[in-house]
């Protein structure tokens, strides 16, 4: 049974990550009427720094989420450890573009100062949880890498918990689509963030 419940979470955890990657796609069709898009005014969407910053943001985010999954396959690890290292590599690289990009795009965030906060401190947060995942195992501090790269990669599914947190905002709880983007601009990292901490400290935990 244990064997079952930890395929049926990984197989959850790879489908919510490629369905959003999949679902971002559709932001290259360039179309600006999107309303996360089309709500900033064409004094902000047709800036080239932030058009930069947005796609930039969400190509890295796209790669991150893809190949971040298979970076906690143990089995893949052991088998072909130079995969491991190249999936590792473009999930770096891709938070390095992506991170700094959405701090930008933060800057700009529909709602309000609390959701531009939000991203921004989001975009921190991933940066810095990456680049210490990044340097504990240059330094072959493998079990601080396994650690930072479980905090990271709690970074990158904000991409999915926002996706979850904000129809249960505004459908469960009947807040105004204003109120729910303020509080899913926190509550898509924050708890990923403390979720990530209890399986580091939990002893039973397999990394």
């Amino acid at each position: 049974m244990p064997i079952l419940l930890k395929f049926l979470r990984r197989s959850l955890l790879f489908l919510l990550a490629f369905g959003v990657a999949l679902y971002a796609c559709i932001y290259f069709s360039f179309r600006t009427d999107f309303p996360v898009i089309s709500a900033k005014g064409p004094a902000v969407f047709t800036q080239p720094a932030w058009q930069f910053a947005f796609y930039g943001h969400i190509v890295g985010g796209i790669l991150a989420l893809t190949t971040g999954p298979f970076q906690f396959l143990r089995r893949l690890r052991n088998r072909n450890l130079q995969l491991h290292r190249r999936l590792g590599m473009v999930y770096v690289l891709a938070i390095l573009l992506a991170a700094p990009c959405a701090f930008y795009a933060a800057l700009y965030a529909n709602e309000g100062w609390i959701a531009r906060t939000g991203f921004a401190c989001l975009a921190v947060a991933w940066f810095l949880t990456t680049v210490q995942a990044y340097l504990t195992i240059r330094e072959k501090n493998v079990l601080a890498h396994k650690r930072w790269m479980v905090r990271s990669y709690a970074c990158t599914a904000a991409a999915i918990t926002l996706r979850l947190w904000l129809p249960i905002e505004m459908a469960g709880f009947h807040l105004s689509f204003p109120t729910a983007y303020q509080l899913v601009a926190w509550l898509c990292w924050i708890p990923n963030l403390l979720f990530a901490e209890w399986l580091i400290t939990r002893r039973k935990y397999d990394l």
